[in-house]
């Protein structure tokens, strides 16, 4: 996206441009990766100058997109980097936000502190869009994918250990689904046989156990590469089509 591409999407659209116009969130979260600081500041006089909202549910009812909280989150990173998202993490209100963030910027140090957060927090309800749920679901889509980040031996650990302790815990199968997706990302001593060690019951959980002790098992033989760049690229080209 152009850097005047965003202001024209943000002028048009059909209702009132506080809605938005027709500028969605991945339009905000890519604009700051691309242009920085610069494209904060674009960010943030867009959201002044149209009014964007905070609430995603309006008094007469209206469902928007609260661009203005995205907005929060996007200035954040443009100006600050991770570290200003981190940050945002302590606010429950921008956590999701910020987190989603996390998840696009896709470095290792996102991962640390997706990690911090998760092993720090609770989650407050078995909703999916429980901050701590959405802060672990972004951990498996940033490490678990073979074109996924390969962090460190030691953050390795720790989100086997994450892993371990919040499947414990697993109150739905929804919950036991995503650890055992997520433990694709911790090819590590202990995690092929905690694995194989547990009984699930519901399909989506069978089939993420299999789907997990398969990868396991093939990131732990010697034979194993990770994917090159330009595999890591051809991957997501065939899960773009794939969708």
């Amino acid at each position: 996206m152009k850097f005047n591409d965003l202001a024209r999407k943000a002028a048009k659209g059909p209702g009132p441009l506080s809605y938005g116009g027709s500028v969605n969130p991945e339009d905000l979260i890519r604009f700051s990766l691309a242009y920085g600081a610069d494209g904060a500041d674009e960010i943030e006089r867009l959201c002044k100058q149209h009014g964007w909202h905070g609430d995603g549910l309006l008094e007469d009812g209206t469902r928007v997109a609260p661009l203005a909280r995205w907005a929060v989150a996007c200035i954040a990173y443009g100006r600050g980097g991770v570290a200003a998202l981190q940050r945002l993490l302590t606010d429950r209100a921008l956590a999701t936000f910020a987190i989603a963030v996390l998840g696009e910027v896709r470095t290792e140090p996102c991962v640390t502190v997706l990690l911090d957060y998760c092993m720090s927090t609770t989650a407050l309800s078995d909703e999916p869009d429980d901050p701590f749920w959405r802060a672990f679901g972004a951990l498996n889509g940033l490490t678990s994918f073979d074109d996924g980040l390969v962090p460190p031996q030691e953050q390795q650990k720790k989100l086997r250990d994450l892993v371990i302790e919040t499947f414990a815990s697993a109150t739905t199968p929804y919950q036991q689904t995503l650890c055992l997706c997520a433990l694709r990302g911790a090819p590590v001593d202990g995690s092929l046989e905690w694995a194989e060690a547990q009984t699930v019951t519901d399909p989506g959980a069978m089939r993420a156990k299999s789907a997990a002790i398969k990868s396991l098992r093939r990131r732990l033989s010697g034979s194993y590469k990770p994917a090159s760049a330009e595999q890591k690229r051809q991957i997501r080209r065939q899960r773009a089509l794939d969708v």
